[in-house]
């Protein structure tokens, strides 16, 4: 065997690794709730040792930014997918959005307690992940034409970000789905883009 294929055989064997563990906090963060599990559980879950979990987590927050990476990514795949990266900014962001809905949909349980948890452990909205991504849509968006040129794309993207946490932790709240989750966030995304000031 090459060296190359035993680094190749390495690196996945630790992806999957990686992966069986964070499958294994989710679900016990599903089952027992985010402040019930401990890094022992998830190793226990994982068959794995205790040390291992914290050579691919240092923390358990870490298994929240995971999950919320992984969300993200699934919608940017979906953007991809239909060649919408040059579109105008309502369709990219509506695409997005809507993939970030049908996730929270499918799993609605998961994402009850991995978003409840990321909003009570972890500062979700100080600048988060998903605001420089909707930061560099409104910057592309901006370089087209499509967005006055005195908006600041971070601060538009940290708008955005906020009023999706803020739409997603209402809808988490109750036992069943409050309102139409989809729905809420495409209307919200069209009010920001269209501002609420009277012309």
């Amino acid at each position: 065997m090459t060296a190359e294929a035993t680094g190749d055989r390495r690196t996945r064997q630790r992806h999957e690794r990686r992966d069986r563990l964070f499958q294994a906090a989710v679900e016990l963060f599903v089952e027992r709730g985010y402040d019930n599990t401990t890094m022992e559980d998830i190793a226990e879950r994982a068959d794995t040792a205790r040390a291992t979990v914290f050579n691919h987590f240092q923390r358990k927050t870490a298994f929240l930014d995971e999950w919320s990476l992984r969300r993200r990514e699934r919608a940017m795949t979906a953007v991809r997918a239909e060649n919408l990266e040059d579109r105008p900014l309502r369709e990219v962001l509506s695409r997005y959005l809507i993939e970030l809905a049908r996730n929270s949909l499918d799993s609605r349980a998961e994402t009850i307690a991995c978003m409840g948890a990321a909003i009570h452990s972890t500062n979700v909205f100080g600048n988060p992940e998903l605001a420089r991504e909707f930061g560099s849509f409104v910057a592309r968006a901006q370089e087209a034409g499509e967005i006055r040129a005195d908006i600041d794309p971070a601060q538009a993207g940290l708008l955005l970000a906020t009023s999706y946490f803020g739409t997603l932790s209402s809808w988490i709240e109750s036992e069943a789905a409050p309102f139409d989750l989809q729905e809420h966030l495409l209307n919200m995304v069209e009010m920001i883009l269209r501002g609420i000031a009277a012309r």
